[in-house]
């Protein structure tokens, strides 16, 4: 049966993009802004995944366990976002909730707080802000949270951005910018010829041609044929979160809490969130989760027992099983990763995005990505 013809030839691009979400969006608009031309292939609407499911905390302080090649990725992605949301705020005049408002680690217990404080020791030799607040010092910060609460650690230099807001002000630019979207494209698969890519097979049977390819798919990575990866490379893990409204803002921090974390936005919507299960491609909301949630969120800040519940939710985050992304170019020419960000995936935006770039135009990376190879080993599953 004849191949059927590309759709691509009428309008020539250099990079073929799979996926549509927060990573291949960003890369597009990067590669745009320095002459690239580019086709996002979604298999939904752009944004309609994980991306904008995510409660946006660009947490790259509070959620660091370690020192190490991950802290420093997210680090220097924390490093761009001002600049990062200015830019797509003046382009598309489009707020997308940037606000440096700090995030809060905290616990009822005082060996808690003290094990708090040991496990983020390390950041204070690596000279990154962080204070130890006793009750006192967390209530005058927080009113509203619980007097039962022993202290907490706040991150100052940490932050929170409005993913859908985000998402649709890097749509806008990137097409502004020239990038072209195609909506309801299932990739099949990389095509391949000796032994390159040079482009993609539709669900359909028809192949789009390109220069280079792009897989930013999430949680669908593993699903497209030709990557050259073992089974099951990236795979979904699901969270749900709910979303409360006040008539007013009830925290100014974001907190990561015992069971739950915390995002308010300005207009008195609070995220709370979130699960990690791994089932597959399951999307439902469960009712032992939203309990679970609700009675950790209630805990730590009391007044939400009288807060509207306006909306519940889940959506995958693309996991790999030593909780690293796969960033840049691969074995195959021609095919380059954004994949497996995990649960960083908001803040690891614009600088995946500048490693992308570097990558496709043979230019020196940013930082040193070498952990992230998309050919690099493969450990045991951690523990849930």
């Amino acid at each position: 049966m004849p191949r059927k013809k590309s759709r691509a030839h009428a309008a020539p691009v250099d990079v073929l993009i799979i996926g549509g979400g927060i990573m291949g969006t960003s890369a597009a608009w990067e590669l745009a802004r320095h002459g690239v031309r580019c086709l996002v292939l979604e298999r939904s609407v752009p944004g309609a995944e994980a991306s904008s499911a995510a409660a946006g905390i660009l947490g790259a302080q509070a959620e660091a366990h370690a020192p190490g090649p991950m802290t420093e990725l997210c680090l220097a992605s924390r490093a761009r976002y001002a600049k990062f949301a200015a830019t797509l705020s003046k382009e598309t005049r489009i707020d997308v909730g940037y606000r440096e408002c700090g995030v809060l680690r905290v616990g009822f217990e005082r060996a808690a707080i003290s094990k708090l404080w040991r496990q983020a020791a390390w950041q204070s030799k690596r000279r990154l802000s962080l204070e130890r607040l006793a009750t006192r010092e967390l209530s005058a910060l927080e009113p509203a949270l619980s007097p039962k609460l022993s202290g907490g650690v706040r991150f100052a230099a940490d932050s929170r951005v409005e993913p859908r807001a985000l998402l649709r002000a890097l749509h806008i630019a990137a097409i502004a910018c020239g990038v072209r979207f195609q909506s309801g494209a299932f990739v099949r698969r990389v095509a391949l010829e000796g032994g390159r890519a040079v482009g993609v097979v539709l669900d359909d049977g028809s192949e789009l041609r390109a220069q280079n390819v792009l897989v930013a798919a999430g949680s669908w990575t593993s699903l497209i044929d030709g990557l050259g990866l073992p089974p099951g490379r990236v795979i979904p893990a699901r969270g749900q979160i709910i979303e409360l409204e006040l008539p007013t803002p009830p925290l100014s921090h974001v907190v990561f809490g015992p069971g739950a974390y915390l995002v308010p936005r300005d207009d008195g919507r609070l995220l709370i969130g979130s699960t990690l299960e791994f089932v597959g491609y399951e999307r439902e909301v469960t009712a032992g989760a939203v309990r679970d949630l609700l009675l950790h969120a209630t805990a730590l800040v009391p007044a939400l027992e009288r807060a509207a519940l306006r909306a519940t939710w889940s959506n995958f985050r693309p996991y790999t099983k030593d909780e690293l992304p796969l960033l840049g170019r691969t074995p195959i020419p021609g095919l380059f990763l954004s994949t497996g960000h995990y649960r960083n995936g908001i803040l690891l935006a614009p600088i995946s995005a500048e490693i992308v770039r570097a990558a496709v135009l043979g230019q020196r990376a940013p930082l040193a990505i070498e952990a992230f190879r998309p050919e690099r080993g493969v450990g045991p599953k951690p523990a849930v």
